[in-house]
């Protein structure tokens, strides 16, 4: 793990997004704000954040044709407590393997769907991003880009939804093509890309009813309409909140969310929450700070402590599941092609 670049650029990341949110920042401002917190808004905002969790496991259980709620529940955040203590997102595979040993569902399956997750959580935030967009007070040019770029991800997903249809024969033209140019760049690793494909298409097709596909648009907009509700309760402790500040730094942070970073995205999410609140809303940057470090590590501790209940509750141990989610990956091609895809983004950031 060390030998791995990302692992160092991660944290090369993370560094330096920690040294600019910090970098003019007076830090006895920045304490005085903490100790004059209102922490009683803490409560909703914990609230919400299991909230967000029912909907992410309802949504991941519908994905896996309905496995059980407390299994799944204990899968999802154990995949969360590994992603906020080890780097290199291993949780996506740590929580597939709790499902795959506990439920019916086999871990290429719970695989799948978290592919399927990440690209409706990743469609979801570029929405929300446009929308806010043209309400938050921007240059028009900015504004003018956000949308362009939503309208590009909308026909992305247009043809995403004719490949998926066309699998079998896209699989076929990408081997063609592919072995062409493999032919002349053998370290292309063009198997792992049609791997991939083959793997998000193995995901969507297991919306395969009308009513499977309104529950897991339902839950998903319930994901990111609770989401929203941390980020504004959390952000009442420290200055006046409003649904359009929270609802930027909530999709800043996740954008931010696909850089390589240090466990549980920290100095990825913080600066993109600060800046949020401070370049259009001219929010006190110590607050800011403030805020940001207490929303994001809140959810962090929130979410290892609900996965070290999870562990006692299933009678597993960290090392037992993260030795046996390596092992299983090693066998798994759908766990092999996940662990390359770029939409195996961060579980937990977004949650945050």
């Amino acid at each position: 793990m060390l030998k791995n670049w990302k692992l160092w650029l991660g944290f090369a990341i993370s560094a330096t997004g920690l040294y600019l949110t910090l970098r003019d920042i007076r830090f006895d401002e920045f304490f005085a704000q903490l100790v004059k917190a209102q922490v009683i808004w803490l409560l909703p905002a914990v609230i919400a954040l299991f909230a967000t969790l029912f909907m992410r496991v309802w949504r991941w259980s519908l994905l896996m044709d309905n496995t059980p709620w407390g299994i799944t529940f204990h899968a999802m955040t154990i995949g969360y407590m590994v992603n906020s203590t080890l780097p290199l997102r291993l949780g996506e595979l740590a929580r597939a393997w709790v499902i795959g040993e506990r439920t019916h569902a086999s871990m290429a399956r719970a695989l799948s769907a978290v592919v399927v997750e990440r690209m409706l959580d990743l469609g979801s935030v570029l929405a929300l991003f446009a929308a806010f967009a043209q309400f938050i007070p921007m240059p028009a040019a900015f504004s003018r880009v956000a949308l362009t770029g939503s309208l590009f991800i909308v026909a992305l997903i247009v043809v995403l939804a004719v490949m998926i249809w066309q699998s079998g024969r896209v699989e076929r033209l990408l081997r063609t093509v592919f072995g062409r140019i493999e032919q002349r760049f053998p370290r292309l690793k063009a198997e792992h890309i049609i791997r991939v494909f083959h793997d998000v298409c193995a995901g969507f097709r297991l919306i395969n009813t009308p009513r499977k596909a309104a529950l897991v648009l339902l839950t998903n907009v319930g994901v990111w309409a609770t989401n929203l509700l941390v980020a504004y309760f959390a952000m009442w402790a420290f200055m006046p909140g409003a649904l359009d500040q929270a609802g930027l730094v909530m999709v800043m942070s996740n954008l931010g969310g696909a850089l390589p970073s240090a466990p549980g995205g920290l100095g990825v999410v913080q600066p993109l929450a600060r800046e949020a609140l401070v370049i259009p809303f001219g929010a006190d940057k110590n607050a800011a700070v403030a805020f940001a470090f207490v929303w994001s590590l809140g959810q962090q501790l929130a979410l290892i402590l609900l996965g070290l209940f999870s562990l006692t509750r299933l009678g597993l141990t960290f090392g037992k599941v993260t030795s046996g989610s390596r092992r299983a990956a090693g066998s798994t091609p759908a766990a092999d092609a996940h662990s390359h895809s770029p939409l195996a983004g961060e579980a937990v950031r977004s949650t945050d």
